[in-house]
């Protein structure tokens, strides 16, 4: 399980009548564990919102559910960046209960974009050395 990696607890407010966690939350954690993930490599989005010159927006999300998650799992979401191109990269996110057993897996495809214009641009090489970090093939 290498990469970047936070854990979390399934909640009430996350699931449905059943117990089972609704499948749009699959997609908040991931997003929620991307927002660490940046922070941690120093491109928080916060700073790329005021700061920076270019924004990273969502292209593509797809998910795979291999075993159900339910109130009060434990999980572990391991993120890996698996595609760097010149304008976008390509980040997996692998939940896993305590047992390692594979939950469900997300990934999401990041266009780096011209703040001012939307056009499509080169990520910068500061952020693709650092995303690099995380690069599993």
């Amino acid at each position: 399980m290498d990469g970047f990696k936070t854990r979390r607890v399934i909640r009430l407010k996350e699931t449905d009548g059943a117990g089972v966690i609704f499948f749009v939350n699959y997609f908040a954690f991931a997003h929620e564990t991307y927002e660490l993930f940046m922070e941690e490599i120093g491109y928080s989005l916060g700073r790329i919102i005021q700061q920076e010159s270019f924004l990273l927006p969502i292209v593509h999300a797809e998910s795979d559910y291999h075993r159900m998650l339910k109130l009060e799992d434990s999980i572990t979401i391991v993120l890996n960046v698996s595609r760097i191109g010149r304008t976008s990269f390509t980040v997996v996110y692998d939940y896993f209960l305590e047992d390692e057993e594979l939950a469900a897996t997300v990934k999401t495809v990041h266009v780096c974009v011209d703040k001012t214009t939307l056009k499509k641009r080169p990520i910068p090489e500061e952020l693709r050395q650092a995303l690099e970090e995380y690069e599993k093939a």
